[in-house]
């Protein structure tokens, strides 16, 4: 049986209550009966009154050895409860900190566009309790100067199904384009965090600390829970890994290297917005074999993190003046003549967007604020030739059109007369001789 609730102060204050009111002549039944009639003198005392009362409410719990704590409906305490929003708050409050004075640091010396920056990604079967079952992750290195570096991508087989979740695992799998987890197969998690760390320090063997990770906000519970999975097999310290999000880094980096007032985001909801856009989903060649065999390119995670640091590239590059390169600032197959041509035609735009300037070149309804017309005409033809088109990869293949004929000429014989009969359309044709329209 659960405790009762330790007697607060406005307790005793209706036990004198119905005292006073006895002595009146004035007598209460329930104490629910006492707390209607007590309520509104309880609001109106004055502060000494009801310090009273809270003293000697206070002095009960001490007596009867009662922790002086607030409890939820669930039983755990509120002050447990605040003390991990707390926390919390300061785990966001140094994260925007620690990234501030990385990128600022680097932003005052001039070595901001060779600072490298990593973005993870995993894939998840399901999510079992507060944990989730992964079977894919990928790490990417990147910098403003060079793009994107090699990547480290891992398939995950977790090895096992948990219990009542067979439905889940075996939908997902589908969804993202993942083989059912194996036993026979199961991936070594020690090996995946060792070549995870070696990744993270290979431009400074010597470092004892870690990059930041960044990461999508959607993705910082399940990225941490695979990291401290490795970890807890490994026996290693998960302290040594710090996850960031992905947008706030991306707000903060934008706005220290810009030089104009209107560069930049001027809110870090922005940054977040243009990320989710992911104007480079349907690039191909940026996913893994496995995916790019089973049509399921666009959730790879290697594709995801190649999107979003091309993202971050198109957005940052133009502002510090880098000429975006081909394979390594976006994907390898996109025009760079339109590029050149949008960027000499940017007088007052802002933050000049290599993805966009692909698709305003080739427009025949370009706004003349971005391009001179005359500039234009004169290129688009040798621009169309040679420039990719872009086609959603869940877009049919068949040409219906082959099977189109062309329908035949109907004719008055086609479609008889209506006789009158028995059924739904006896009412018209019965009808008209009793209407003797010939008189």
């Amino acid at each position: 049986m659960p405790k009762k609730a330790p007697k607060n102060a406005f307790y005793f204050f209706m036990v004198d209550f119905r005292e006073e009111q006895r002595k009146k002549g004035i007598n209460y039944g329930k104490m629910n009966e006492v707390a209607d009639a007590a309520g509104p003198f309880w609001r109106d005392a004055t502060p000494a009154i009801k310090a009273k009362y809270e003293q000697i409410a206070k002095q009960e719990k001490e007596k009867n050895n009662i922790p002086d704590k607030k409890y939820t409906s669930t039983g755990i305490p509120l002050s447990e409860i605040e003390r991990q929003e707390k926390e919390l708050r300061e785990a966001v409050e140094a994260e925007l900190k620690d990234i501030k004075n990385l990128v600022k640091l680097k932003s005052f010396n001039g070595e901001i566009i060779n600072e490298d920056f990593y973005i993870m990604d995993v894939n998840y079967y399901c999510k079992v309790g507060s944990g989730y079952l992964i079977g894919e992750s990928t790490i990417l290195r990147f910098n403003l100067q060079d793009g994107i570096h090699e990547i480290y991508h891992e398939i995950v087989n977790p090895g096992y199904i948990p219990v009542g979740y067979a439905s889940d695992v075996k939908y997902f799998s589908n969804e993202l384009g993942l083989d059912m987890p194996d036993e026979s197969g199961r991936s070594n998690y020690m090996q995946i965090l060792a070549n995870t760390i070696d990744y993270l320090k290979k431009k400074d063997r010597n470092s004892k600390i870690l990059p930041p990770i960044f990461v999508m906000p959607d993705k910082i519970l399940p990225v941490q829970d695979f990291i401290q999975q490795m970890c807890y097999r490994a026996g290693e310290d998960i302290a040594l890994f710090r996850v960031y999000r992905l947008d706030s880094l991306f707000f903060t980096l934008i706005n220290a290297i810009k030089t104009r007032p209107d560069e930049g985001f001027p809110k870090e909801s922005l940054a977040i917005q243009q990320l989710k856009k992911d104007m480079f989903k349907y690039t191909p060649g940026v996913g893994c074999s496995h995916h790019e065999e089973s049509d399921k390119a666009i959730e790879c995670t290697a594709s995801r993190v190649k999107r979003q640091a091309y993202t971050i590239l198109d957005s940052c590059c133009p502002v510090v003046g880098i000429e975006p390169q081909p394979g390594k600032h976006l994907p390898a197959d996109y025009h760079m003549e339109s590029i050149l041509i949008y960027k000499e035609q940017k007088r007052g735009r802002l933050a000049p967007s290599v993805a966009n300037a692909r698709d305003v070149a080739c427009s025949s309804i370009a706004s003349d604020s971005f391009f001179d017309q005359s500039t234009l005409n004169s290129t688009s033809d040798s621009i169309k030739k040679e420039q990719r088109t872009y086609t959603p990869l869940r877009m049919p293949k068949t040409d219906y059109s082959l099977k189109l004929r062309q329908a035949p000429e109907l004719t008055e014989t086609n479609f008889p007369t209506l006789s009158a009969g028995h059924g739904r359309g006896r009412g018209l044709a019965g009808s008209f001789n009793k209407l003797k329209l010939n008189k």
